[in-house]
């Protein structure tokens, strides 16, 4: 799968996708975490990319993971629920409501339980590798 060419509401399962990354990098998950997040703030900022709007849920309670607002970025914590349940209900209200979203998960309960709402989902590492650098 590819990053859409329409505008589209991509739900990120943060604490998934940076731990799809942790043993490539051998870095702690922190800086994955700092790394990825500016990757993304940079990606939405692309004329490519901006019309997306990414919404990254982390399993857990709030921690310093810098500003949770940048450009096209919105980052939030499950706090007592699960990122995969916050996934799912928001995946779910956005297709009945018919906005076009795409749920980024390695976790595949969750995305047997999306493609069911008829949501599509995505791999971590797909997601990633879906966006083109910029030529120089």
């Amino acid at each position: 799968m590819y990053t859409s060419t329409k505008p589209t509401i991509y739900l990120i399962d943060g604490l998934n996708l940076v731990r799809s990354f942790l043993y490539e990098f051998a870095r702690s998950e922190e800086e994955v975490t700092a790394d990825f997040l500016d990757f993304l703030e940079e990606m939405s900022g692309d004329e490519r990319y901006r019309m997306h709007t990414y919404e990254v849920i982390f399993d857990g309670t709030f921690r310093p993971v810098g500003p949770l607002y940048r450009a096209g970025v919105h980052i939030s914590f499950a706090e007592e629920n699960s990122a995969d349940e916050i996934i799912y209900e928001r995946a779910n209200y956005l297709a009945q409501t018919n906005q076009r979203v795409i749920a980024v998960t390695d976790d595949r309960l969750l995305q047997e339980d999306l493609k069911r709402l008829g949501v599509k989902v995505q791999f971590c590492r797909k997601f990633y590798n879906s966006f083109k650098p910029r030529e120089k």
